[in-house]
């Protein structure tokens, strides 16, 4: 019984070393991956014009001639239009320099909170939100994949 012990002692020490090692190789090799700030910089004007579309669509003072993005009763015109222009402003933080000294991770985690803060705000605020808002999620992530290839 103790040989049986000292067995599984010695593989779950082994498997949590390998573990390990594979998680430090794992993260070498994100940091080797090619970071693009002009890639960053022209998915971020591109997601700022999606917003700006939302923005356009939602706000009553902006003329807009065939919205896809109608407001619903819920909606807080002031509110959602103050959420949309900070993540407007989080979006072009990626087009200056400041962003340059982010890892790619970083860089994606911060695209990824913006666009969670979007949907949200899209199925809230939007008649048709959640269908909206994963036909917006969908077009964003085409153009992701193309921009990052």
């Amino acid at each position: 019984m103790v040989d049986v012990f000292s067995v599984l002692l010695v593989g779950s020490i082994v498997t949590f070393l390998m573990y390990q090692n594979i998680n430090k190789i794992t993260s070498k090799i994100e940091e080797k991956i090619e970071y693009s700030p002009s890639d960053f910089a022209k998915f971020a004007s591109y997601l700022q014009d999606k917003i700006r579309e939302i923005k356009r669509d939602i706000d009553p003072d902006i003329e807009c001639s065939d919205p896809r993005y109608c407001k619903n009763e819920k909606c807080d015109v002031n509110e959602v239009t103050r959420e949309l222009n900070d993540l407007i402003r989080r979006a072009s933080l990626y087009e200056s320099g400041l962003a340059k000294n982010k890892k790619r991770s970083e860089a994606e985690a911060d695209f990824v909170e913006i666009l969670q803060n979007l949907e949200d705000i899209v199925k809230n605020s939007c008649i048709n939100g959640e269908e909206e808002a994963d036909r917006l999620i969908a077009e964003i992530h085409q153009e992701y994949k193309r921009l990052m290839g």
